[in-house]
């Protein structure tokens, strides 16, 4: 079975092929600005795979958490690919594959996972070794600060720039941020995709932690001759 993934939650985006024998057939990398040339990437991976579009049987979408814009734009793609074909669509935790990629760079052990979500907070989750150790959850710059210079392995996207943005960074640690950056993969969502159970295109929509609230505005100003 082809499966075409999207994994657009970093800034570094990339599209994937697999086949039904969890092979990954071909793997392309976007990480030149934040502009996403989608269907670029898609027939650049489709021409190294050697597929054609109406070979695809499956598209796997990365859901986050991560980059809103990005993830919206992958959704955005697999949901306009379902209403033109009908091809089935699938949704994949975008930390299940950032944990593959720590586990292939060989990180032995615990580690905890994390991506930035902005307002000085991580969204974050720990990998005991065997099996998650906790639920996704929104955790504060400073404790994963100090989870790092207590020497706990932490891994997850631009967490390198991150530490190197820190005015209260040490030299030791700014030394080693590089070697804390994960990048979840495209060709880890195919093949994650592949043995995933199709969802509803509607239903597909961001891993969003943060609760929505709104504040109403006040009644409009009422100014004469203009608004009465």
């Amino acid at each position: 079975m082809i499966c075409l993934a999207f994994e657009f939650t970093s800034d570094r985006r990339s599209v994937a092929v697999s086949d039904g024998d969890q092979r990954v057939l071909s793997q392309v990398v976007h990480d030149r600005g934040r502009t996403t040339p989608v269907f670029q990437l898609i027939e650049q991976a489709l021409a190294e795979a050697q597929v054609s579009r109406a070979d695809v049987q499956r598209l796997a979408v990365s859901i986050g958490p991560g980059s809103y814009t990005g993830i919206r734009l992958a959704i955005a793609a697999a949901q306009g690919w379902h209403l033109g074909t009908g091809t089935d669509v699938v949704a994949v935790d975008t930390f299940e594959a950032l944990l593959r990629q720590t586990l292939r760079q060989g990180v032995p052990g615990p580690r905890v996972l994390c991506v930035n979500a902005q307002r000085q907070e991580f969204a974050a989750r720990e990998w005991d070794g065997l099996s998650w150790a906790d639920s996704l959850h929104l955790e504060s710059a400073d404790l994963l600060l100090k989870r790092i210079t207590d020497g706990q392995p932490v891994f997850g996207p631009d967490i390198g720039a991150w530490i190197r943005g820190l005015h209260s960074a040490s030299s030791e640690l700014t030394a080693r941020s590089d070697a804390l950056e994960a990048f979840p993969q495209a060709s880890d969502v195919a093949l994650l995709g592949a043995v995933a159970d199709p969802v509803l295109p509607e239903t597909l929509a961001p891993v969003y932690l943060r609760e929505a609230s709104f504040v109403k505005a006040p009644p409009h100003r009422v100014i004469p001759g203009i608004t009465d």
